[in-house]
């Protein structure tokens, strides 16, 4: 729980330690609370006999409070006195509650705000290769379930772990102090409750782990079903999903419905334990008050309710302690799971430097590449090429040929295990992040939009673009168009991932929102596979007569010929190898794959 705090900003440790100082205070008022109210039972009843046996109550008194012995001029002067003190300590203790209740809540719910933001943008800063180490569904988990157990967590923390042993410790101490003989029967409920409670530790725990597990397979199966409903429904695997779904939530609600049979009969047996307890207590003090005088009599009601007090605050000090335990060890296994994502390093870190991208010269020197270490072969192997400003490189081959992981090397999505990759001269992983970002624009095949507008969505690559720009951008990826025919042009409401736009409509915002920040470097990672061939030819024309002057660099990845035949070179990529490279005209010429690629694609002999 403490390394917690290291995500947590000062004021939340300053806030913690007054939050603990008060709850410590609210302690010791309440523990003080079933003395005075002993104390004044017996008054009552002493003064009461008094007044009805013509007696006089203004003779001295003395009062005995913790074996410490007080004296009072007369039963109205002690009346008063604690009377007095009764109120003080209760309203202490009210005002400390209330205000340590206030301070813990604001620091467990702004902390765990503080932590949640921590993570994400830890998430912002790990590369798609630290990201894939975790499952979506369980990086979900983390930011839902975890938190709100590690918030539960830190309220426990604040509060609870410090007013149950003190109330057991403190409880146990005055109880002692108050009478003796009546404290004998700690000795059979304080193990009772120990024992009652560690049986429910060792039999929910498990049970906590495995409904842990469930929250992560219901997740799992959620979104699995959300994202592939289409599949789902093509193929009428409705009530197979269906099917796999309930027995997941099944199998969740038995576990959950276990957890809450022990959490049940738990205080059950607690109730029983500490009702038979306050029985006992009464039974005894009746028969030990049934031959005494007046003084003794009241002097024994005043200790028996001060004791029922004590035994009430023991039985809760002994529960609050063992759950409190538990939820700290729910918290604890939650933190162990944030900081397994916080721990894990960057496998790409934002670097800082003076080395930046000026024209957007691209050489790839020997470059081989696996995504993981224990793969067998090589996902790509010895590539070289060199793009100088104002080309255009084409990519193409088979699929898993290792196109788009050329891409992803471009971009630093991944780092290379052998070779080099150099930007303008410089090792790309030595260039300033920003400046990689800011001059490389990577548009993908399968566009990630974001809920919000097609306006929203297009700031997202240039955030002070202004309205000529964001025309302009879209002009020039053939989205205006489309656009200008909603009734609120750039305002047009986009859904999460484009669900209300076509596949093309999708690409061709996405080919905007990447010429919008007007790069250096600018990848078509096969992004206009949706669109027809005369679209297709009208983006390349519009990119090539918008950046003449600027003479970006242009790597077109793709499937088809039409989109990279007028390239200035082509790589003709299988298995991860260069097998093949030139121009339309010199690789047409030349028999090969890229001939059998383009006579399937554009028939006949093209030459």
């Amino acid at each position: 729980m403490f390394k917690l705090y290291k995500l947590m900003a000062n004021k939340f440790k300053c806030l913690s330690f007054l939050t603990i100082s008060l709850t410590l205070l609210q302690v010791v008022s309440f523990l003080v609370l079933p003395i005075l109210l002993g104390q004044l039972t017996r008054l009552i009843g002493e003064n009461a006999y008094l007044i009805q046996n013509n007696l006089s109550t203004n003779r001295p008194i003395t009062i005995e409070i913790l074996r410490i012995n007080f004296l009072c001029q007369s039963h109205q002067s002690a009346l008063m006195h604690l009377g007095g003190y009764f109120a003080l300590f209760l309203i202490i203790g009210t005002i400390s509650a209330m205000c340590a209740s206030l301070l813990a809540s604001y620091v467990s719910q702004a902390g765990s705000k503080q932590i949640r933001s921590c993570l994400w943008k830890h998430l912002g800063e790990l590369s798609q290769k630290d990201i894939e180490a975790f499952s979506n569904a369980k990086i979900l988990t983390r930011f839902t379930i975890d938190i709100s157990r590690i918030q539960t967590g830190l309220m426990s923390f604040l509060r609870m772990l410090i007013i149950g042993p003190f109330n057991l410790v403190l409880g146990l101490v005055f109880a002692l102090l108050t009478n003796l003989q009546l404290s004998m029967i700690f000795l059979v409920v304080i193990p009772l409750l120990t024992l009652t409670m560690v049986i429910s530790g060792v039999i929910w725990n498990p049970i906590q782990k495995k409904e842990q597990e469930m929250y992560d397979k219901i997740n799992i199966e959620s979104r699995e079903n959300i994202l592939g409903a289409k599949v789902i429904k093509s193929y009428n695997m409705e009530q197979i999903q269906w099917n796999k779904f309930q027995n997941v939530n099944k199998n969740w609600g038995t576990i959950t419905s276990k957890s809450w049979i022990i959490f049940t009969i738990t205080f059950n047996f607690i109730e029983i334990i500490s009702n038979i307890a306050i029985a006992f207590i009464v039974f005894f003090v009746g028969k030990q008050t049934s031959k005494e005088n007046i003084a003794d009599f009241s002097k024994s009601i005043g200790n028996g309710v001060t004791f029922m007090n004590y035994v009430m605050t023991v039985t809760f000090g002994v529960v609050a302690s063992s759950f409190t335990t538990f939820n700290i060890f729910k918290a604890n296994v939650s933190s162990k799971r944030i900081f397994e994502i916080m721990n894990k390093k960057p496998d790409i870190a934002k670097i800082k430097s003076d080395k930046l991208i000026v024209n957007g010269e691209i050489e790839f020197s020997h470059v081989s590449f696996k995504y993981y270490e224990s793969a067998k072969s090589n996902v790509l192997e010895d590539i070289s090429f060199t793009l100088k400003p104002g080309k255009v490189l084409g990519i193409i081959g088979p699929t898993g040929s290792g196109k788009s992981t050329i891409a992803k090397l471009l971009n630093l999505d991944f780092k290379t295990q052998d070779g080099l990759v150099t930007i303008d001269g410089h090792n790309i992983q030595e260039i300033d992040t920003d400046s990689l970002r800011k001059n490389i624009s990577h548009v993908y095949q399968n566009p990630c939009l974001l809920s919000g507008t097609i306006k929203s969505n297009l700031l997202l690559a240039k955030p002070n673009a202004t309205d000529e720009e964001i025309e302009l951008a879209a002009k020039n990826g053939c989205a205006f168009e489309y656009i200008n025919k909603f009734k609120e042009k750039f305002e047009h409401v986009v859904e999460q991932k484009g669900a209300n736009l076509s596949g093309g409509q999708k690409q061709r915002l996405s080919i905007a929102q990447g010429l919008i920040k007007r790069p250096k470097i600018l990848i078509l990672d096969d992004s206009t596979s949706a669109l027809d061939a005369r679209t297709e030819a009208m983006v390349r024309n519009n990119i090539k007569e918008e950046f003449k002057y600027e003479k970006i660099s242009l790597v077109i990845i793709a499937q088809k010929i039409s989109a990279i035949i007028d390239a200035d070179e082509i790589l003709v990529l299988n298995q991860g190898k260069i097998i093949d490279r030139g121009n339309h005209e010199e690789l047409i010429s030349r028999d090969g794959l890229y001939k059998e690629i383009a006579y399937s694609q554009l028939g006949g002999n093209n030459e």
